[in-house]
């Protein structure tokens, strides 16, 4: 069964507040890229303290240094950091190094890659946890979001731990949940919502739903 990750961009006391409102829905928080910008590793460690039992993603897209940005995170309290698909592969061994070190995960953000299925196959060579399926933010008018690649990767890679991510919308579910990925990251259908409580319940009901059938 999918699990629901929600991403959170926006300042700390936003996410804090968010997170009392949604976390009986969610699976995994992810401290989005903005936030540790505004934030850094205090948001990490702010939300771990609030909520022990979440799973936390730091989203750092590391492009270098993978082992010394990935133990800083996972330090700060995080289960997984993401790596970009585009990074070396020495600074992607790194991340997974200390990610094995201190028994936590990698995922890697596959956006912008020309051939996702040649540098998936690389990637879980390397030994990457999760593979995500990511339209850039920039980008989500004009593509959408990735069902295509979803649907090549899960069919070339069909045990593959694979999320997609980028605009995802709960209509969208009709589409991503045949594809079975391991991940569904949302980030404004819930955080921009009226009720982001009342959007995260909707998502996680029918992922549960639809699991269960």
């Amino acid at each position: 069964m999918a699990e629901l990750q929600l991403a959170l961009d926006g300042d700390l006391v936003s996410a804090l507040d968010l997170l009392s409102a949604v976390h009986p829905y969610i699976d995994i928080a992810e401290v989005g890229t903005p936030l540790v910008f505004r934030e850094g590793m205090n948001a990490l460690r702010r939300i771990r303290e609030a909520h022990p039992q979440l799973t936390l993603v730091a989203d750092l897209k590391i492009m270098d240094a993978g082992r010394a940005e990935a133990d800083i995170a996972f330090s700060a309290g995080a289960d997984v950091v993401t790596v970009m698909a585009l990074a070396a592969d020495a600074t992607i061994a790194g991340a997974l190094e200390s990610a094995r070190a201190q028994e936590k995960r990698v995922m890697v953000d596959m956006m912008q890659v020309a051939e996702p299925r040649a540098r998936a196959l690389e990637l879980l060579g390397l030994g990457c946890d999760l593979l995500c399926l990511h339209t850039a933010h920039d980008q989500q008018a004009a593509f959408g979001s990735p069902f295509a690649q979803l649907a090549d990767l899960r069919e070339a890679l069909p045990s593959a731990g694979l999320a997609i991510a980028g605009g995802v919308k709960l209509p969208a579910l009709t589409q991503i949940l045949p594809l079975k990925p391991d991940v569904i990251i949302v980030g404004s259908a819930i955080t921009g919502s009226a009720d982001p409580g009342a959007s995260a319940k909707h998502f996680y009901e029918r992922i549960r739903a639809y699991g269960d059938a």
